[in-house]
């Protein structure tokens, strides 16, 4: 009579807890990696998202600058001395907002609609003075204040200290220092090759840098710093040097 012998074949239950050591040690060190390289991923992207700021708000202001000046007149009947967005009050000045770092606002102004005036908004006693009228706002301006950068929209006078400013950096970036620095040069139109002179009537042009810090609101270790030369397209004409 034959006989047949039957050889169970299986995993035991240390096999099996030792199979499932390794693969919770293996998904540990899979989630392990995920997670790093989500934080590392999301870093960067804040980063991007700072720079891009920074560039953009650098565009922003540069492009406004260079229209620092521009009138437009007719030239047979308004000499170009006469620019009222070149005047003393009107012109490039560099200030602070009381309290912030030196040279941390820029006011100017340029003639935005083209009709010769500077728009003020409302004047006081609904007459505008000589040269100005209330069609719209062109007197501009950009200030540091606290975290922020801010643009003038209006105001009574342009000076840094008051008005209507608005804030144009994001919320989670904050500015860590705003400056502004005016380089100039005296152009003699009577002789190029000589210097100025309080006689003679003189060319005056100029640039502006703007040097930008900014960093994560949650993340100071991300401070970054960019800067950039601006030309101012209108240059000033004087009769006299003051400058």
């Amino acid at each position: 009579m034959l006989k047949h012998s039957h050889q169970q074949r299986g995993v035991t239950l240390v096999e099996l807890m030792i199979a499932s050591a390794i693969a919770l040690i293996a998904l540990s060190a899979v989630l392990t990696l995920y997670t790093a390289s989500s934080r590392h991923g999301g870093a960067l992207l804040q980063q991007a998202h700072l720079h891009q700021q920074l560039h953009a708000l650098v565009h922003l202001i540069s492009r406004d600058l260079r229209r620092a000046g521009y009138w437009h007149f007719n030239p047979s009947l308004q000499p170009p001395t006469a620019n009222p967005f070149q005047s003393a009050g009107n012109r490039i000045q560099l200030d602070a907002y009381p309290g912030e770092r030196p040279q941390s606002c820029v006011l100017f102004s340029y003639d935005l609609d083209q009709d010769g005036l500077v728009g003020v908004g409302a004047c006081e006693a609904d007459k505008c003075r000589d040269q100005t009228d209330e069609d719209n706002v062109e007197q501009f301006g950009f200030r540091l204040r606290g975290t922020r950068i801010q643009s003038r929209y209006g105001g009574p006078e342009l000076v840094c200290g008051s008005g209507y400013w608005q804030t144009v950096n994001d919320a989670s970036i904050e500015i860590t220092r705003l400056r502004f620095t005016q380089q100039t040069r005296c152009l003699n139109l009577l002789n190029t090759e000589q210097a100025c002179t309080p006689e003679s009537p003189g060319l005056i042009r100029r640039a502006i840098e703007v040097r930008i810090g900014a960093r994560l609101a949650d993340r100071p270790d991300t401070d970054t710093l960019v800067n950039q030369w601006v030309r101012i397209r209108n240059d000033q004409l004087r009769q006299r040097q003051a400058w």
